[in-house]
């Protein structure tokens, strides 16, 4: 016959077998790691939102061709351009129009004479473009009297163009584009000068499609 003390020791030992048995499905449960493993591997195989994002392709950035032809040359180049980049076009206009008695060469009297003569000169734009949508501005313009004409410094001071991808063209009988190019870049020295070419009138569209090409704007 057991004692009420054995009686009590066999009970708590059998007590404590019971409850490490059924302690040790909860320890020893070999679908615990299963799931942490597949939880790893799930992470490993589906990328973050930061590295999807990395991976998506950069959007195309958006181009504005501007330009000023006072005798019609300046103007298919500066369409040859837009329609090559596949950019949006902008006419810069004046606000008064140059007649073709102002924009007679061999006179000193005569309005254009007059505005290249002054650099200070500002005439007034007809309107002026919204750039806060573009990432690349292409200005076109035709050079008088081995400038650009003043109503394209009226536009760059008009314009902000901090931190934006900006090119240059003209075209001229023989004046290159250098002193044009120097003025402008110092009216705008936030932005980003990429190139600058001159164009003969006339240049075929092809042509045209090269230079833009050479620009590697995106």
């Amino acid at each position: 016959m057991i004692s009420r003390r054995g009686f009590f020791k066999l009970m708590g030992v059998m007590g404590a077998t019971a409850l490490a048995g059924l302690a040790l499905p909860g320890c020893g449960n070999g679908n615990a790691s299963s799931s942490s493993a597949s939880s790893a591997a799930a992470s490993s195989a589906s990328p973050s939102p930061s590295a999807a994002a990395s991976a998506s392709p950069a959007a195309a950035p958006r181009i504005l061709v501007a330009c000023f032809s006072a005798t019609g040359n300046t103007r298919p180049i500066a369409k040859a351009a837009a329609q090559a980049l596949d950019a949006d076009y902008f006419e810069i206009e004046p606000a008064e129009p140059y007649t073709d008695a102002d924009l007679y060469y061999s006179d000193d009297s005569t309005r254009a004479t007059a505005e290249q003569n002054n650099p200070e000169t500002r005439p007034a734009l007809a309107s002026t473009p919204d750039l806060g949508a573009y990432d690349v501005v292409l200005i076109g313009h035709p050079i008088w009297w081995g400038m650009a004409p003043r109503l394209i410094c009226t536009l760059l001071e008009s314009v902000d163009l901090a931190g934006k991808t900006v090119a240059e063209f003209c075209t001229s009988g023989s004046s290159g584009i250098e002193e044009a190019n120097a003025e402008l870049m110092e009216l705008a020295p936030s932005a980003r000068w990429i190139g600058a070419h001159r164009f003969a009138a006339g240049t075929p569209d092809e042509e045209v499609a090269e230079w833009v090409a050479s620009l590697a704007i995106g």
